[in-house]
């Protein structure tokens, strides 16, 4: 929202802490994936994560998968809170991203990444990881950006 109208930081608010289990679903991804996992941001009303990663077959893969852990994370957390499901809306940017990195992949590769293996490696990442992030997302949204 920007400065004018500045969200305040509440840990326990439910929309706060899907969008900052989403972002720490990217980053648990990203660093699993050996990716270079940058500053992850929470504003209250949105959330990004830097990552660096370089054209080759198994980091861009390595991003793809990425993609949808933030999803997946929010989509676990929406059912563990009794919230519903995750929205695709939510994450059509990371979706875009997504895809642009399995065209690359196949195009200069030749290798596939389907949407469901992307998403079932997502979630198994996330799994692993759900206690770090659970345990993170308060803090990341009481000071805002972080590191892992």
């Amino acid at each position: 929202m920007g400065w004018l109208f500045s969200t305040t930081r509440n840990p326990e608010d439910p929309h706060q802490l899907r969008i900052a289990v989403h972002e720490l679903g990217h980053a648990v991804a990203w660093q699993a994936g050996g990716l270079a996992v940058g500053r992850i941001k929470h504003t209250g009303d949105e959330g990004a994560c830097r990552v660096t990663y370089y054209p080759k077959p198994d980091q861009l893969q390595a991003f793809a998968i990425g993609c949808w852990a933030g999803f997946e994370a929010e989509d676990r957390w929406m059912r563990a809170n009794k919230r519903g499901r995750a929205k695709r809306t939510n994450s059509a940017h990371d979706l875009d991203l997504y895809r642009t990195a399995v065209r690359e992949l196949r195009r200069e590769y030749g290798t596939r990444l389907s949407e469901s293996k992307a998403r079932a490696q997502a979630r198994t990442l996330v799994a692993r990881r759900w206690a770090v992030i659970e345990r993170t997302a308060p803090v990341l949204i009481r000071q805002g950006r972080i590191h892992l």
